[in-house]
């Protein structure tokens, strides 16, 4: 088996611009947690797109999808 390449898409909200989809491709594991651990807050990973090849060298494509709930922080009460 092998990783020829990948792509991770990040979902970001903007109030003026609405959802959107940001996407950055890898080409190792290594890559790709970098890619996963970024200090950007604001781009939840929504899904990863890997592409290789099996042990028979036929072309497979590997696609990872995540769900992102928000939160909010109640505010202390004084």
């Amino acid at each position: 088996m092998k990783i020829n390449s990948g792509t991770v898409i990040f979902r970001h909200w903007d109030q003026h611009e609405g959802l959107s989809e940001i996407a950055r491709s890898f080409k190792s594991l290594e890559e790709l947690f970098g890619l996963c651990l970024q200090k950007e807050q604001q781009l939840l990973v929504d899904r990863i797109i890997i592409d290789g090849q099996d042990d028979a060298e036929a072309e497979r494509t590997v696609t990872l999808v995540f769900q992102s709930v928000t939160v909010q922080h109640k505010p202390e009460k004084a």
